[in-house]
């Protein structure tokens, strides 16, 4: 399938590669270096080197052949031979690129069917476990929505060490589209941001993202 899409959001791109590929036809597409590979190397698991492969091939449609990903001390991805910040995130045979010139984005996607219940009370508030409840029951959608918001939130702020349930806040209305917006804010220490976010349903692809304006 290679690129499914390359979109101006207006605040910077972002691109969508749904991996249709075998690790070696992905191999041969990427003109890479040697010891751009070394990483790649050490990865055993099928799916995580068809990932890794897919996001470097992807970042070349959006920014040039010469950029490379490199990472900081807590892990996060960063441009190498090209300006901008990028934020990156792969799940059910889809990898994704928010790309921004100026601003440090955030983005994360999650496959609709994926369940967090059992998981939930890890990362929500008890006010955000109220509002994912309908009839008595949680909704699935709802909680799945304010994991990928978090997620994005985290990939943005300059910390590593985040307490989800505590420390990123998220307000929403109940999922009953395809797309729309939400709410959230950060806080640790004496540092507290507001951001606003998008979400879209692609497919069977939740993708939610935003960017970190100080």
């Amino acid at each position: 399938m290679a690129v499914k899409f390359i979109e101006n959001m207006g605040r910077g791109l972002i691109g969508f590669w749904e991996i249709t590929e075998t690790v070696d036809q992905l191999m041969e597409l990427l003109d890479h270096e040697e010891e751009e590979l070394e990483n790649f190397h050490l990865y055993r698991n099928e799916l995580r080197k068809k990932e890794w492969l897919a996001v470097r091939l992807l970042l070349k449609h959006m920014a040039g052949e010469n950029s490379k990903i490199n990472y900081d001390p807590a892990g996060k991805p960063m441009l190498v031979n090209s300006p901008g910040h990028i934020s990156i995130s792969h799940s059910s045979n889809c990898a994704v690129i928010y790309f921004h010139p100026d601003l440090h984005p955030g983005i994360d996607i999650e496959s609709i069917s994926r369940q967090v219940q059992r998981a939930a009370r890890k990362f929500l508030s008890v006010e955000e476990m109220r509002d994912c409840t309908v009839e008595n029951q949680l909704s699935n959608k709802d909680l799945l929505l304010r994991w990928c918001a978090k997620e994005a939130v985290y990939k943005m702020v300059p910390f590593s060490d985040i307490d989800f349930a505590s420390q990123i806040a998220c307000v929403a209305l109940p999922v009953h589209s395809g797309a729309g917006v939400l709410q959230a804010t950060f806080t640790k220490e004496n540092f507290s941001f507001n951001i606003h976010l998008n979400y879209r349903i692609i497919g069977e692809i939740l993708m939610v993202w935003g960017t970190l304006q100080q």
